[in-house]
């Protein structure tokens, strides 16, 4: 499994759930100051009609290195410094917490076994809070510790040529041929790790490199602070492009960074055109929920119907046959673990240990949905250690409800505002608000400003009253795209998972370039260039993997018959990434025809599963597999084999006596 798609998980449930870099650090009491060049550096000078865009990144897409009081990098005890944004591996001293739990393992057995369950939460959580002490925020909103954040006050044209900090470092993951070690991050220069982040070559190459910023910033901040250096940063990009407007791409936790500049910084002569792409613009209840404790681990039918569906349809979706098998295993484990054992877990370690920066940090509070702000922030924020916070996190507060008006202000004042939502996803099946329309991670409503949805898995009432009129609501009739802050101007891709925005380069990254750069797409309705307003998420990433290796194969040994299928499953293919009226049924059918013709000629992997069983019968199995799961549903309900089991024998000792 992909350790960035854990990793987004991990994160989102326990958290949401540069020449040379200028890494410069900042403690968490004093300002940014950057030094850049104020030279024109295009040679359009500033004339070639398409603005520079900047790209305001989402949580953990910047190198964040945590740093001592006098500015060195934290090391772990394996010499690697400890960084927030290449992966997990980096993020915690994991040598350190492996020992840690080796030395602890006779505590925690002993524990265990005279049922010491608190004890048996003081050692883990001890272990946990030292490993995760280097995150933490103090009571005030501001770090423990400081870092410094490698940042790009140039363009990606440069980026492409100055060599990534992250890439001299190594862990011994693997070996090249010669026995020496290979670095652990394959990011050689900033562009590399850019790139992977958010892939705008597409845009690069039409308007040059030299047109094209990425805003970095530290994921775990104060959004307020980070939203008044983009003013700074947006001087730098006039000055050294010569445009007089810039465009902007808000990504994400960058959805609150978009909200504070709007409101607060925004010179609607200097912006030109913005997208906001699944970002949160009215936070996540993801993270509301965790905060607040709301978990469904009490909740039986969640747990045993819904739970490892969930999961796995988040995590890894190629097993989801075996998702639905598992709701008949985890009968067997008793509701009581659940819904006392492990919520009682989940809140100590929300408490303890991750409470010590969700709690205490101003970026976190700025992904709470409004809604619940009020009440969570008495709750929580409200006694006088947290005073300086909480006076920051209310200011956030107030320009977070205020967001869609914001919006539609800037509009009217002439600043071309285009907005992408993914829909019909649950949201991490721990949470309370789980069944809300969501992009796995961000609940649509915050993500489209103000659309009203259907929960998963059904659709708005027969009563419905659309807010403007029927041809607002989407075909499959859960979407009400009227009641949108930008109800012309926002598009909605069912099935768009936000963990996987990075992968989705001809779909979701491509319309964000198309939105910034072809004027001739005013709106999502009438004048869209093709992309409709509402369109389905298509999976490519199977099709562009075969077009690269139909591409790089030698044809040659291929029969006549065989190259004319291949040829014409390839041409259709590349139809397909062009097409902008996206399809999932359509996709998955091009999908089929090109691996068949590709499995017959010969041209995939030695263990490539036939045709047959990838499109038909795997299919099938998960059909039966849930079938079954909801045959045990209807039997079970939500209880577990021996509550179940106990209920039975309950009611025959009645019926004797």
């Amino acid at each position: 499994m992909n350790i960035k798609k854990i990793l987004s998980i991990f994160l989102s449930a326990c958290i949401l759930i540069c020449g040379c870099a200028v890494p410069s650090f900042v403690s968490a009491e004093e300002n940014h100051t950057h030094e850049w060049s104020s030279e024109c550096k295009t040679d359009c000078g500033g004339e070639c009609g398409v603005s520079p865009v900047i790209i305001v990144h989402g949580i953990m897409q910047s190198q964040v290195y945590v740093q001592d009081k006098n500015g060195n990098d934290l090391m772990t005890s394996d010499g690697f410094p400890i960084v927030e944004g290449m992966d997990m591996a980096f993020m915690f001293d994991t040598v350190a917490l492996g020992n840690a739990f080796k030395e602890a393992i006779g505590k925690i057995l002993l524990a265990v076994a005279t049922g010491n369950r608190d004890g048996l939460f003081d050692i883990v959580l001890g272990i946990l809070d030292k490993s995760f002490s280097s995150h933490y925020f103090n009571p005030d909103g501001t770090r423990t510790n400081g870092v410094a954040v490698d940042e790009y006050w140039y363009s990606l044209e440069e980026c492409k040529n100055t060599p990534d900090k992250s890439y001299g470092y190594a862990k011994g993951y693997g070996k090249d041929e010669n026995g020496n070690t290979l670095p652990t991050t394959k990011y050689e220069t900033e562009f590399d790790f850019i790139k992977r982040q958010v892939d705008i070559t597409g845009f690069c190459e039409d308007y040059g490199y030299d047109h094209a910023y990425y805003y970095a910033y530290s994921s775990f901040g104060d959004t307020i602070e980070t939203a008044a250096n983009l003013n700074e940063y947006i001087d730098m990009v006039k000055a050294q492009t010569g445009h007089d407007k810039v465009s902007l791409v808000f990504i994400s936790l960058g959805g609150t960074i978009g909200n504070v500049y709007l409101s607060e910084y925004c010179d609607p002569t200097e912006i030109d055109r913005v997208v906001f792409a699944a970002a949160a613009v009215d936070g996540s209840y993801l993270l509301g929920d965790l905060m607040a404790g709301n978990s469904t681990l009490g909740d039986g039918n969640v747990i045993y119907n819904d739970l490892i569906p969930n999961l796995i349809a988040i995590l890894a979706e190629e097993y989801e046959a075996l998702a639905y098998v598992g709701n008949a295993v985890a009968r067997a484990i008793p509701q009581q673990l659940f819904s006392d054992f492990l919520t009682e877990a989940l809140e100590r370690a929300i408490d303890e240990v991750l409470g010590k920066l969700l709690h205490n940090c101003p970026s976190m509070w700025a992904l709470v949905p409004s809604g619940m702000y009020p009440e969570l922030s008495k709750e929580l924020i409200s006694d006088k250690d947290h005073a300086l916070l909480k006076e920051k996190t209310d200011k956030y507060y107030n320009i977070q409800k205020n967001a869609a008006k914001t919006v539609q202000s800037m509009t009217e004042k002439g600043v071309d505002i285009f907005v992408i939502c993914g829909y019909e996803l649950e949201l991490l099946g721990l949470v309370e608000h789980y069944k809300l329309s969501s992009d796995n991670i961000i609940q649509a409503e915050s993500t489209s400003i103000g659309g009203t949805f259907a929960d998963v898995g059904s659709v708005l009432p027969e009563n419905h009253k659309p807010a403007i009129d029927k041809t607002y609501i989407s075909p499959d009739g859960i979407v009400d795209a009227g009641t949108c802050a930008l109800p012309d101007r926002t598009w909605f891709i069912k099935g768009q998972s936000h963990l996987k925005l990075q992968s989705s380069i001809n779909d979701v990254i491509e319309l964000c370039i198309q939105l910034i750069s072809n004027y001739k797409i005013t709106d999502a309705r009438e004048n869209n260039d093709g992309y409709e307003q509402f369109i389905d998420y298509r999976n490519l990433s199977e099709i562009e993997s075969m077009i690269r290796k139909y591409e790089e194969a030698d044809l040659s040994a291929v029969s006549a018959d065989k190259l004319e299928a291949l040829n014409s499953a390839y041409a259709k293919a590349k139809e397909l990434l062009a097409d902008r009226d996206w399809d999932a049924n359509e996709t998955l059918e091009v999908e089929k025809a090109l691996y068949t013709a590709m499995f017959e000629a010969g041209l995939l992997s030695d263990d490539a599963q036939a045709p047959f069983v990838v499109y038909t019968l795997l299919p099938i199995l998960t059909k039966i597999a849930k079938a079954f799961s909801d045959v045990f549903e209807k039997i079970f309900g939500g209880k577990d084999y021996w509550k179940f089991s106990a209920g039975i024998l309950l009611e025959i000792l009645n019926s004797i006596k």
